[in-house]
């Protein structure tokens, strides 16, 4: 029924649930991480990364560009809808596959995303790019769960290549193109949370230490030019442009909630 549509008939019918589910996602994400952060706040005051706090100016502007990017996300989605009914990418519906299936389909674009973003980041990091793209992210020195989105519109539109580009490549159900998405906020509101959520033992396992952590991306929002890595840390470990300081710093953060051993002479 969608390909005997005209374009502008399948616009009206789809990009604005398109964009509903776009925008819900980051509103619940990011929402709820606040208020968990908010109902928490004691227990996890030895855990804030920063001293400093984000000012109301700052949480209005990460608010404000994170609904442009919200918008300019689901004119993407809707090209890649819109693209998809006349065969030009490989996302298919239908019965779903079996779940090994769907995990290799959400391994394989995640693993390509990061490595994406890694080097689009770094390249946004170059001075020309910086000045007129990424500038505005950076903006949120001590970022928020609500800076997750707080992308110009020209950086937002750098972010959402990911999905056609990955569509043109890889063969993807529909259920693993939703999970994508809804792990990609869950990471990125993690990662501007300003409290250090992952325990304590993290990185003293080889697999787990792997992933970044929320100081992993915290310091790059304070420092710059270190940890550009979204979910792994490899492609900042092998290009040697991870912060110096990260284990260090994680440690210092989870250093409180440790379980104290009395038997050693800890108090």
């Amino acid at each position: 029924m969608n390909q005997a549509m005209s374009l502008p008939d399948l616009f009206v019918a789809v990009w604005p649930i398109i964009f509903t589910v776009d925008l819900s996602r980051y509103l619940i994400a990011a929402g709820l991480l606040v208020i968990i952060l908010a109902i928490f706040s004691g227990p996890l005051a030895s855990r804030r990364i920063q001293t400093r706090k984000a000012s109301g100016p700052d949480i209005r502007r990460e608010v404000l560009y994170s609904l442009s990017t919200a918008l300019i996300f689901s004119l993407v989605g809707f090209a890649l809808y819109a693209g998809n009914q006349h065969g030009l990418f490989r996302i298919y519906g239908g019965e779903l596959p079996n779940g090994f299936r769907i995990l290799l389909e959400f391994a394989a674009i995640v693993v390509l995303h990061d490595a994406y973003f890694y080097w689009a980041h770094r390249a946004m990091h170059t001075r020309w790019l910086f000045r007129r793209i990424h500038r505005l992210h950076h903006q949120s020195n001590t970022p928020t769960p609500w800076a997750a989105y707080a992308f110009s519109p020209g950086e937002a539109i750098v972010e959402a290549g990911i999905l056609p580009l990955a569509a043109l490549a890889l063969p993807m159900h529909e259920l693993t193109v939703f999970l994508f998405v809804t792990h990609m906020i869950l990471r990125n509101v993690v990662g501007h949370a300003g409290v250090e959520l992952f325990p304590h033992w993290w990185l003293g396992i080889p697999v787990l230490r792997r992933f970044t952590t929320t100081i992993h991306h915290d310091l790059h929002h304070s420092h710059g030019n270190a940890n550009f890595g979204l979910y792994f840390v490899w492609w900042d470990r092998l290009m040697k442009t991870e912060h110096p300081d990260y284990a260090e710093r994680f440690e210092a953060s989870t250093q409180a909630s440790r379980p104290h051993n009395s038997s050693n002479g800890r108090s």
